[in-house]
C-alpha cells in the first residue's frame, strides 16, 4: 500500500470517471432529444434519479464515516480497521437495502405506471450488491480514484441500454433496470478484486451489534447531511413536472444534470482531499484550516460558475428548441454550483471534526426551507424560481454550519492573533 496517490491524483481520476460515465449518460440522452423521444427520456430520467437517490440511502453515509476512521488509525492498524469498518458497514447497509427494496416492490405494483413496474424489479438487485461497495475503504486509504473508476460502470451500462432502447422498445424498462444492476455487480466485484491485489483483501471478520450500531449511528448523521440536498432536487422535479409538465421535466433534468454535474465535479475534488483535510482540522480547528485544505475546490467552484454561465446563456441565445431551453436551465442554475460548492466544504470541514448531528440538521433545516421556497418560487417564476431556491437552501444550511461550529472558535482565533 505504500506510495498512495496524492489528493490532486486522486481528483483527477474521480473527475476522469466521472466525465466518462455522467457524459455517457448525457450524450444518450442527447441523442434521445434529437429524436424527439421526450417521454422516454423524462421516463428514464425520473427513474434515474430516484434510483440514484435509493443507492445513495443504502450506503448510509458510509463512504465519509469509513474514510475519516482509517485516515485516524495509525500506520499499523490501517488494514484491520479498514476491514472492520468495511464488514460492519456492509451489514448496516444490507439492511437498508432490503427495507427499500420492498419498499420499492410495493410502490411498482401500487403506484407505479408501466414503465416503473418494469424498471423497478429489474434495478432493485443493484440496492442489494451496492451494500457491498468498497468506496469508502478507497477514500480512507487514499486511493479514491480507484472507486471513482469502478463507479463509472454502471453509468456506461445505463447509457448503453438507454440508446438500444431509444426506439421506445416494449422492455424499455426492464433493459434499463438490468443495466443498471450489472454495472454495480461488475464495480463492486472490481472494486474487491482491486483490493485483494493491492494487498488488503476485504476477508470476512465477525462484527458485533455494537459495532454496526456506531456505524449506523455515525452514517445516518452524514445521510441526513447529504440526502436534504437530493431530496430538494426530486423535490423540484416534482414541481416541474406540475408547472411545466412531463416534457419539461424531460428538459429540466437534461439541463439541469449539466449544473450538477459541475458541483459532482467540486465534491470529488473535496472528497479526494478529505483525509488532508481531516489531519489538518486536529491540529487547527478553524475554518479557514478546511477551506486552506480545500483551496483547489474553491478555485474550480468559481471557474466552472462562470463557464456555466456563460455556455449556458450562449445556447439560450444562438440555439433554438430544447435545446436551447436547456441552456436557460444551465445559465440558471450556474449561480447554486458556487454556492453549493461553499456551503458543502463548510459542511464537510465540520464532519471532519466529527459534528455530525450538527451538519445534519442544519441539511434538514435548509431542506424545509428549500421545499417552501421551491413550491413557491416555482409556481411564480418557474425555472428561475427553482434556481432562486436552490441558492436559498444553501445559504440557510451554510449559516447554521457557521454559528453553530465555527463562529465561536474562528472569533477565539482571531482574539488570540490580535494580542
Amino acid at each position: 500500500m505504500g506510495g498512495r496517490p496524492r489528493g490532486l491524483t486522486n481528483a483527477a481520476w474521480l473527475i476522469l470517471s466521472f466525465a466518462i460515465g455522467q457524459g455517457s449518460i448525457f450524450l444518450a440522452q442527447t441523442w434521445l432529444i434529437h429524436r424527439g423521444a421526450l417521454d422516454l427520456l423524462a421516463a428514464f430520467a425520473t427513474h434515474f434519479s430516484f434510483a440514484i437517490l435509493a443507492l445513495m440511502i443504502v450506503d448510509f453515509g458510509a463512504p465519509v464515516v469509513v474514510a475519516r476512521r482509517i485516515s485516524l488509525a495509525g500506520d499499523g492498524e490501517v488494514l484491520d480497521v479498514a476491514r472492520r469498518c468495511y464488514w460492519q458497514a456492509s451489514a448496516v447497509r444490507l439492511g437498508v437495502a432490503l427495507v427499500l427494496s420492498v419498499a420499492a416492490f410495493i410502490y411498482a405494483w401500487i403506484g407505479g405506471d408501466g414503465f416503473s413496474r418494469a424498471y423497478i424489479p429489474a434495478a432493485v438487485p443493484a440496492l442489494l450488491i451496492s451494500a457491498f461497495n468498497a468506496a469508502g475503504v478507497f477514500d480512507g486509504l487514499g486511493l479514491s480514484g480507484i472507486s471513482g473508476l469502478t463507479g463509472m460502470l454502471a453509468y456506461i451500462a445505463s447509457a448503453i441500454a438507454l440508446v438500444v432502447t431509444g426506439a421506445q422498445s416494449a422492455d424499455a424498462g426492464v433493459i434499463l433496470g438490468v443495466a443498471l444492476s450489472v454495472g454495480y455487480g461488475i464495480a463492486v466485484v472490481a472494486q474487491l478484486v482491486v483490493l485483494w491485489r493491492l494487498g488488503c483483501p476485504m476477508r470476512l471478520v465477525s462484527v458485533s451489534v455494537a459495532d454496526c450500531g456506531a456505524i449506523a449511528r455515525e452514517g445516518l448523521s452524514v445521510l441526513l447531511a447529504i440526502l436534504p440536498g437530493q431530496l430538494s432536487f426530486r423535490f423540484q422535479i416534482v414541481v416541474c413536472a406540475a408547472v411545466l409538465g412531463q416534457a419539461g421535466v424531460g428538459l429540466f433534468v437534461y439541463g439541469r444534470q449539466i449544473a450538477a454535474a459541475a458541483s459532482q465535479v467540486l465534491e470529488f475534488v473535496r472528497r479526494a482531499h478529505f483525509p488532508g483535510m481531516v489531519r489538518a482540522l486536529q491540529q487547527i480547528g478553524t475554518l479557514r484550516a478546511g477551506f486552506a485544505a480545500q483551496q483547489l475546490a474553491t478555485l474550480l467552484a468559481i471557474a466552472l460558475t462562470l463557464g456555466l454561465m456563460l455556455v449556458g446563456g450562449g445556447c439560450f441565445l444562438l440555439l433554438t428548441d430544447a435545446f436551447a431551453q436547456s441552456g436557460l436551465v444551465v445559465a440558471l442554475f450556474s449561480v447554486g454550483v458556487m454556492t453549493g460548492a461553499l456551503s458543502q466544504t463548510l459542511g464537510q470541514a465540520a464532519q471532519g471534526l466529527g459534528r455530525f448531528r450538527v451538519v445534519a440538521l442544519a441539511a434538514v433545516l435548509a431542506m424545509l426551507i428549500g421545499f417552501a421556497a421551491s413550491a413557491g418560487l416555482g409556481a411564480l417564476l418557474g425555472l428561475a424560481g427553482l434556481a432562486m431556491a436552490e441558492v436559498v437552501t444553501h445559504v440557510v444550511g451554510a449559516l447554521v454550519i457557521w454559528a453553530s461550529v465555527f463562529r465561536r472558535v474562528d472569533a477565539l482565533k482571531t482574539l488570540r492573533v490580535s494580542a
